[in-house]
């Protein structure tokens, strides 16, 4: 890995960026190829945001709509995700303009980092998502989570 000084960093799913001046953030390419001309990003759990496609978010949104919003909790979720959204379009240069609320959430300054989600991206500040990674304890993760690999015709 580089150093933190670099640009850009590259490990597998994670990619570095900076924000400039007027709060615009180039996204890396091997994420923009997924993404359309416009895509979504919200609040995500753990003070990092999600990015995705609109196709996703609407997915996401119509299955937050079939929750039970007679429940506090799910009232909770629904304004914390669907009240931090918006639709986020690049300039010719790649880039979009990071809201300033979405910034404040996830506490991000300059340095920016993208990580490979499942069905999203995360956008981490850089020195918060080293800290999440080095506070896992991925034993007793793994314990919890009771991940089952699919068969290869499942994949």
């Amino acid at each position: 890995m580089k150093s933190g000084s670099d640009k850009k960093e590259k490990a597998n799913g994670e990619v570095c960026h900076s924000i400039d001046d007027k709060g615009r953030l180039s996204i890396p390419n091997r994420f923009r190829e997924t993404l359309t001309d416009s895509f979504v990003i919200t609040r995500g759990l753990d003070h990092c945001l999600w990015m995705m496609t609109t196709a996703h978010w609407k997915r996401m949104e119509a299955g937050i709509r079939k929750l039970d919003h007679n429940k506090r909790e799910v009232r909770a979720y629904a304004r914390f995700l669907m009240g931090g959204m918006c639709e986020v379009e690049l300039d010719k240069q790649g880039r979009m303009v990071l809201p300033q609320s979405l910034r404040d959430y996830a506490r991000i300054q300059k340095e920016v980092l993208f990580s490979q989600g499942v069905d999203y991206v995360e956008i981490w500040p850089k020195e918060n998502y080293y800290e999440e990674i080095e506070s896992i304890d991925m034993a007793d993760c793994a314990e919890n989570i009771s991940f089952i690999m699919p068969p290869e015709d499942e994949e």
